[in-house]
């Protein structure tokens, strides 16, 4: 993936990219502590003031949904879609228009990260908040009544979840397609031009064949005309987690394998990557971490499916971090041989993952950022969002702010 670390960044030891990784850990953990409480109190008071009428007219329930689908979609357009265009689609293009120094260029292009998020919920939203009322902007944002709110809760779930489409269709032609045709072809930032224009069709299609039934029961004539993709939403959680995790590993510490192994000619490469991600984490992996929660009576209670996406999602997780924050330890200069290392680093991620995903299904009710609203009534993230949260303060901190303060950029 695209990382401005990889060229810009001061190179580590070995026994530094361990420790400065293990220190960066620590620090965004601390921040996540912090953040999300403050981004959940901001959000809360501006729909309460918004929604005011429509809020007045619900019952506590409904009210306390509402105003924890409008903060998780704040998150998710202004921290997550807006990272994966400017990062992965863009190349942090911008980036350092007004200097190299940390922390300023991290702050300035985290600002460009939420103006990216609102524009991009403007543009794909508002324009279809013209004819469809569920996406109309005044009823998301300042619903009268009770109906009108029932409504624009239908329409933020449905608007929120743009998020996987954009992380599902778009980051593949990234990781799986590395750009193609565009990468090489035509001069930043048309590259990303073209690139996102191409990947966000792909993302449209996606989300009104898979995510816009799951949240709107549309009738015609007396007939209901949407099915549940799958059979439930949890299910279509826990086949985009490990479809997820498939996709990724090529551009996370993969270096392009397991699907370099079949071919490294494109399209060819991204075609075969795709194939055996639906399949194996599509598919087979979404199966067995639900047979595994419903044979151990693994987070009783929750939907297996459920627990499954939780499990799938601690390991791209760790895959991430372990890419941004320990630069894929080990390198070439420890273990040459690039299938011992890649094969050594998927170890370390299944191993650390797969700890960390049983750790959180209990952990997550402690943290202020997934379920433990410290008595201040703030939205929580939950068992899977709060992950995301967590997650993306380990992408910014490495992308936008080059992991400063652990880490200091050479000059030039």
């Amino acid at each position: 993936m695209t990382d401005a670390i990889s060229t810009r960044a001061e190179r580590f030891q070995i026994s530094g990219k361990l420790s400065i990784g293990a220190t960066g850990v620590l620090l965004c953990f601390a921040f996540a502590l912090i953040y999300w409480p403050l981004w959940g109190t901001l959000a809360k008071l501006f729909i309460s003031l918004t929604a005011a009428e429509g809020l007045a007219s619900a019952d506590p329930a409904l009210a306390k949904k509402f105003i924890g689908v409008f903060a998780e979609g704040t998150f998710f357009w202004c921290a997550i879609c807006a990272w994966i265009w400017q990062t992965l689609i863009f190349g942090n293009y911008g980036k350092y228009r007004f200097g190299t120094s940390q922390p300023m260029a991290g702050v300035w292009y985290t600002g460009v990260s939420v103006l990216c998020g609102i524009a991009g919920f403007l543009a794909l939203v508002g324009l279809l908040g013209v004819w469809w009322t569920p996406f109309n902007l005044r009823i998301l944002l300042a619903p009268r009544t009770l109906d009108e709110l029932k409504i624009a809760l239908e329409g933020w779930e449905a608007s929120n979840f743009y998020v996987l489409p954009v992380i599902i269709a778009q980051i593949p032609f990234v990781s799986l397609f590395q750009k193609k045709p565009w990468a090489g072809n035509v001069a930043p930032p048309l590259d990303g031009v073209g690139l996102m224009a191409t990947s966000t069709v792909v993302a449209l299609i996606v989300w009104v064949a898979l995510f816009v039934p799951s949240f709107f029961h549309l009738d015609m004539g007396g007939h209901r005309i949407v099915t549940q993709p799958l059979g439930s939403w949890p299910q279509v959680l826990a086949f985009c987690q490990g479809f997820i995790f498939w996709f990724l590993i090529p551009a996370e510490g993969g270096e392009g394998y397991p699907y370099k192994a079949i071919t490294s000619r494109q399209p060819w490469m991204g075609l075969s990557g795709l194939a055996v991600a639906l399949v194996c984490g599509g598919i087979v992996m979404p199966e067995f971490y639900a047979w595994l929660a419903r044979s151990f009576q693994m987070n009783p209670g929750v939907n297996p499916y459920v627990t499954a996406a939780s499990l799938e999602l601690s390991l791209i997780v760790t895959m991430l971090c372990w890419h941004h924050l320990f630069d894929d330890y080990p390198g070439a200069d420890l273990v040459p041989n690039i299938r011992l290392r890649v094969a050594i680093r998927a170890a370390i991620w299944l191993v650390l993952g797969t700890i960390f995903g049983f750790v959180w299904l209990d952990a997550y009710k402690l943290l202020p950022f997934a379920g433990n609203d410290l008595g201040l009534g703030i939205p929580m993230m939950g068992v899977l969002a709060g992950q995301f949260a967590l997650l993306m303060v380990f992408l910014v901190f490495n992308t936008f702010f080059d992991k400063w303060p652990v880490a200091r950029r050479k000059a030039g």
